[in-house]
């Protein structure tokens, strides 16, 4: 392996879709590492550069011969490049949320922010927080430590939270039923972050919109931005800001699934091979929702028992040819 990624569980990861998107004629490999695995996998370093993700962010530091500055403040990397045998340690989620936030015109200038989670990615998005100049960072997580507070206490003393950003895994692609918090305990939430990128929608997200805070972002640009980032360490240059855009775009034009009332056979057919997303005539609503690439077949009636899971991982989309639903499905992405 050349170029690729490293975890533990990698079934579901989009890293290869978007770093291959980035530039033409280049490869890069998804590469599961066991935790008995990673010490030889480290001392051999037969890789020219690779991310790291969940949960080895913090456990290749010792390996490496020099990290960036922003590595060294938080404490975790996901990028490293072999120069010549020595590893160089970066991190680029902090470019990467940085971007996002930004992107969606939110600032933490003198704002109440809580972070939910304290993990190698949560120290990242600490770190962006810190250095936007909030006005007061809590952080919450299931193991109390230090300054380190529980859910139920930040419920009790700090209903006048502004940004919510959760960095756990809760509510990711398969448990797409939970949340880390419940934002109806909050008085005048102005935005929302979430981390979780599949599904596009997470519940923490759709019961932001439902209250009506008017930016719920999940983690899919923060994902493309961090891979461009990354990428420009491997190869040594420089990729347009205005990359992240349009291949985040595409992603979800590629992955999210498209929901119709259509029974036509000719044009499902139709949307089936210009769309490459597999014809579905669901019996299993809950089920195949929070699958990707699909086009499900669902009647009106179904639709409304249904939409939030729906609309949690795809567009509900009809109209009376192939041509009119896929223009209404780009016109939905491009909103979303």
């Amino acid at each position: 392996m050349q170029y690729g990624l490293i975890g533990e569980h990698l079934g579901h990861s989009y890293s290869k879709l978007i770093q291959e998107k980035l530039i033409d004629n280049y490869t890069y490999e998804i590469h599961p590492v066991k935790k008995t695995d990673l010490d030889a996998f480290m001392k051999k370093h037969s890789f020219q550069a690779i991310n790291v993700t969940i949960p080895y962010k913090k456990d290749v530091i010792p390996y490496l011969y020099q990290l960036d500055d922003a590595s060294k403040k938080i404490g975790a990397v996901n990028t490293i490049v072999n120069r010549e045998g020595k590893l160089f340690g970066y991190n680029t989620d902090y470019y990467g949320f940085d971007y996002m936030v930004k992107k969606h015109g939110i600032s933490f200038a003198n704002k109440k922010v809580l972070v939910l989670g304290n993990g190698g990615a949560s120290q990242a998005i600490q770190a962006v927080i810190k250095d936007n100049e909030a006005k007061e960072l809590l952080v919450t997580d299931i193991i109390l430590s230090g300054d380190v507070l529980s859910i139920d206490s930040v419920y009790q003393n700090h209903k006048d939270i502004d940004i919510v950003v959760n960095t756990t895994p809760c509510g990711m692609y398969p448990h797409v039923d939970s949340a880390a918090v419940d934002l109806s305990k909050f008085i005048h939430i102005e935005a929302v972050f979430d981390c979780i990128y599949n599904p596009m929608d997470t519940k923490f997200t759709l019961q932001a919109k439902s209250l009506g805070i008017p930016v719920a972002v999940t983690g899919l640009e923060m994902l493309v931005g961090q891979a461009k980032r990354a990428l420009e360490h491997f190869k040594d240059i420089q990729i347009d800001d205005r990359e992240i855009d349009r291949i985040y775009r595409e992603i979800l034009f590629e992955t999210s699934n498209l929901i119709t009332d259509c029974t036509n056979s000719d044009i499902l057919n139709d949307l089936s091979n210009r769309l490459h997303k597999e014809i579905r005539f669901s019996k299993q609503i809950e089920k195949d929702a929070i699958e990707n690439s699909l086009i499900l077949v669902v009647s009106q009636e179904e639709i409304s028992a249904h939409q939030e899971k729906l609309i949690s991982n795809g567009f509900i989309v009809n109209g009376d040819s192939a041509d009119t639903i896929i223009a209404r499905f780009k016109s939905a992405i491009q909103k979303f």
